[in-house]
């Protein structure tokens, strides 16, 4: 299962723990998100990763990608590798600045606009000061699926306010983000993404195992308090069941309303047989306020959503 064993989560989350440094940072510093991994945990600044760290031995090992600072002048100044107690951690937390100004002029040059929108989603819905209201909270992102050769930008789960009491009151979520027009459709688009998604579904084996990380997901990062949830009853875990059907959501950062691309891909004859395949609700994000907290009145099904699209063409 693609999680943190406990040990790992204890040298997190405990004050003498080797990685507790690590931890208060990321809590200190809302432009970074940890994700928990199979063992190992990336943190990421504007949807890159700034560090990861993985189980080695008796300790860490901590890296940069230096990728990202692949056309500098000079080579960076990294600690060491190898964690083996909390001072080398804090050294990797002292060198978060200047990493960030590396990340910062890669960004300049090669943008990832899709993925800070994602972090920002991350943000507002699990540990922002209005995430106790929302209704989805993210317990993974850039989850990747060998088997199809597919990835999921965000995998959350819906525990709607009126349904807290009971951890089994919830359902799965998976989220794909789009930004901009101009990958709604081709390789990467909606189509393709309906087609992964269905296929993960329907392969129940799989699907069951996804659930079960979610949930150890979910529940690790309430320990590590990356993730505010007010649940009725003080300890309640979620718990999702295979036979349940999932939604399936779409967040369109910044469409065009002037574009039609969006409403003719809807239209078109071959969406609708993938999206009649019955193994998940469809829906698209409609912000609020311009907002990017989750909840289910804001999410609109597909008939609701070309209704829309045709009052936007109305008023020209």
């Amino acid at each position: 299962m693609k999680v943190l064993e406990q040990k790992f989560l204890d040298d997190l989350k405990n004050d003498d723990g080797l990685l507790n440094p690590i931890l208060k940072r990321v809590k200190q510093d809302h432009t970074l998100l940890l994700a928990i991994r199979e063992n190992y945990i990336n943190i990421y600044y504007r949807g890159g990763s700034i560090l990861k760290v993985e189980k080695s031995g008796y300790g860490y090992t901590a890296s940069f990608d230096e990728e990202y600072n692949k056309n500098a002048e000079s080579a960076l100044d990294l600690p060491p590798r190898s964690v083996g107690n909390q001072d080398v951690a804090r050294k990797w937390v002292d060198k978060f600045q200047s990493l960030k100004l590396v990340m910062d002029f890669f960004f300049s040059k090669h943008g990832k606009a899709e993925r800070e929108f994602q972090q920002l989603v991350v943000r507002e819905n699990n540990y922002s000061s209005i995430s106790n209201e929302s209704e989805y909270f993210i317990a993974d992102i850039e989850c990747s699926d060998s088997d199809i050769n597919a990835r999921y930008d965000m995998l959350a789960i819906q525990w709607l306010a009126n349904r807290r009491k009971n951890g089994s009151n919830c359902k799965a979520a998976l989220i794909e983000m789009k930004y901009g027009d101009g990958s709604l459709d081709g390789t990467s688009g909606i189509m393709k993404h309906i087609q992964d998604m269905a296929a993960l579904i329907k392969d129940k084996e799989r699907y069951g195992e996804l659930l079960n990380a979610m949930e150890t997901k979910f529940d690790q990062l309430v320990q590590l308090d990356l993730l505010h949830c007010n649940s009725s009853a003080k300890g309640t875990k979620v718990k999702l069941d295979v036979d349940d059907k999932p939604e399936v959501i779409f967040i369109l950062a910044n469409h065009n309303p002037r574009s039609t691309k969006l409403k003719t891909l809807l239209l078109d004859h071959d969406f609708q047989i993938s999206e009649m395949s019955g193994c998940f609700d469809l829906k698209f994000f409609v912000s609020t306020f311009a907002g990017y907290g989750l909840h289910s009145k804001c999410l609109l099904g597909l008939d609701e959503i070309k209704s829309q699209l045709s009052a936007l063409d109305r008023r020209g």
